[in-house]
């Protein structure tokens, strides 16, 4: 959608807007009669997930004997759970979390709405413009094994350093479970605690110049110049703040960048 404007006073408006809105619904889909209706994909989004649902962390070892047992408790000391690790909730109540207590969890990993609006204005010589960008209808997850402190000698970042699991801050709902020199496959389940709502709305470019007019004297007489000033990404709004959301889950990649341009245009 645009919108084109010319007043009378020279001022010159223009707008434009996008909005597109993609579903999906699996209808028919090869797979068992499953026992609980929960596990099938029909009638979900293609990009649908499903994963556990994450009650808070484990407090200690009284809290994990009187808690269905997860993954039949592992084997190995990587495997294992303790106090300070994730605790899931048993959905189908048999005594038991694993495969068959995973359920659709959030929005589609692939956003349903893509949009953008941006507005441009001229006036005697000074010009505007600003365009916005932004998704909804997603979620993301969190890679804690992309993330996790010095597993490969890797540092922590500050909300982990900032706020995790331990001995001395047994927070039950801390960002980050118990730290460790190894990766713990009990903490890394696809689940509601690494979930994310990836929607958000970037401030994607803004720009402001002035051109100087032809009577003007002195250095710019008799040339057609314009100044400016240009911004991408400078802003967004979003309710993810450990990093930029478009990134998604890949925390320690490289993010989009905020850049500033002041600018001289000379046509002779």
């Amino acid at each position: 959608m645009d919108y084109n404007k010319a007043f009378d006073s020279g001022l010159i408006l223009s707008g434009r807007g996008n909005f597109t809105y993609s579903t999906n619904e699996v209808l028919v889909n090869g797979e068992p009669d499953y026992t609980y209706e929960y596990l099938s994909r029909i009638g979900y989004p293609v990009n649908q997930a499903w994963g556990l649902i994450a009650e808070r962390l484990f407090i200690d070892q009284a809290d994990i004997d009187n808690s269905p047992e997860q993954f039949n408790g592992f084997s190995s000391s990587a495997n294992s759970y303790m106090p300070g690790d994730i605790k899931y909730t048993d959905i189908n109540n048999d005594g038991l979390v694993n495969e068959l207590d995973r359920v659709p969890i959030g929005k589609p990993t692939v956003p349903e709405i893509v949009y953008g609006f941006g507005i441009s204005a001229s006036y005697e010589g000074y010009d505007f413009s600003i365009f916005m960008q932004g998704v909804a209808r997603t979620s993301f997850f969190i890679n804690p094994n992309d993330i996790s402190p010095f597993v490969n000698e890797r540092n922590a970042l500050n909300v982990i350093a900032d706020n995790h699991w331990s001995i001395n801050n047994p927070d039950p709902n801390a960002f980050w479970p118990r730290l460790s020199t190894y990766s713990i496959a009990n903490n890394e389940q696809q689940s509601t605690w690494w979930q994310r709502d990836g929607d958000f709305l970037r401030l994607k470019n803004i720009e402001i110049g002035y051109t100087f007019p032809d009577r003007e004297s002195g250095l710019f007489s008799g040339l057609n110049t314009r100044v400016y000033f240009t911004g991408l990404n400078l802003l967004t709004f979003s309710k993810f703040d450990l990093w930029d959301t478009e990134m998604g889950g890949n925390g320690l990649g490289y993010p989009p960048q905020k850049v500033y341009n002041i600018g001289l245009q000379v046509n002779f």
